[in-house]
């Protein structure tokens, strides 16, 4: 998953041009708000081993990711739910941390091009 950019800069660009800065700031700061959550709760059920719980915490996450421009969040969480969802949790714990770390490799990016819209 390394070789997806982390953020892809053609979205915000689209997002840019859909409702000006004012509305992509408001989608970013959504998507701060909004992921910690997901994340939170696919931890959650992944401990409990409900793959249904995992599924439906990381779909919305894939989307909100998604029109922000955080692919490899995006990718990761496309991934997790198709495995959630065929009920194969044996890889999900290692795939969650990723999940972290794209997480955590993307948001300071975000902020960055969130503070530079004009």
């Amino acid at each position: 998953m390394s070789e997806l950019v982390a953020v892809d800069s053609q979205v915000v660009e689209k997002l840019l041009a859909l409702g000006g800065p004012e509305f992509a700031r408001q989608m970013f700061d959504l998507f701060f708000q909004y992921a910690p959550e997901k994340i939170a709760q696919a931890h959650g059920a992944a401990a409990a081993g409900d793959w249904e719980g995992v599924e439906m915490a990381v779909h919305p996450l894939k989307s909100s990711a998604g029109h922000v421009g955080a692919c490899r969040l995006q990718a990761l969480a496309r991934q997790i739910e198709g495995l959630a969802r065929a009920r194969q949790g044996e890889t999900i714990p290692a795939l969650l941390k990723e999940l972290d770390d794209a997480y955590a490799q993307v948001k300071p990016l975000l902020e960055q091009i969130r503070q530079n819209m004009k």
